[in-house]
């Protein structure tokens, strides 16, 4: 049943806020698990940077027992994720340009060589 004004409901909306929080949460886990090589550690790490224990991250991750975030831990998750983003960005950014400069040198030396190359070619 839909409410009369029109408005989505409340509870669909806190829903679909507690999946999207669980998503952030669990590849938070997943990425700092690829640092340190533990799951455990992953969690601990995730739990101490937003504020909640490695055991409440955990369940909350596996849908066991661990009620929604309340509102400064989920923006807290949300909020390291976005920093995460922001740094990878950053980095490929470097990155790109970085290997813009290289491709460019390159570039120049091979133009160098292809002119020498016609150069005694043609001679």
């Amino acid at each position: 049943m839909s409410p009369k004004s029109g408005r989505k409901s409340p509870m669909r909306t806190a829903v679909q806020n507690a999946a999207l929080t669980r998503s952030v949460a669990q590849a938070l886990v997943e990425r700092a698990e690829r640092q340190t090589g533990s799951r455990m550690a992953a969690y601990e790490t995730v739990g101490q940077t937003v504020g909640a224990s490695a055991e409440w991250i955990r369940k909350f991750i596996k849908g066991d027992e661990a009620k929604a975030p309340d509102w400064i831990i989920g923006w807290n998750l949300l909020d390291y994720y976005n920093q995460i983003g922001d740094r990878v960005e950053t980095e490929i950014t470097k990155e790109l340009q970085k290997h813009q400069a290289l491709r460019e040198e390159i570039d120049a030396v091979n133009s160098k060589i292809d002119q020498a190359m016609a150069r005694t070619t043609s001679n």
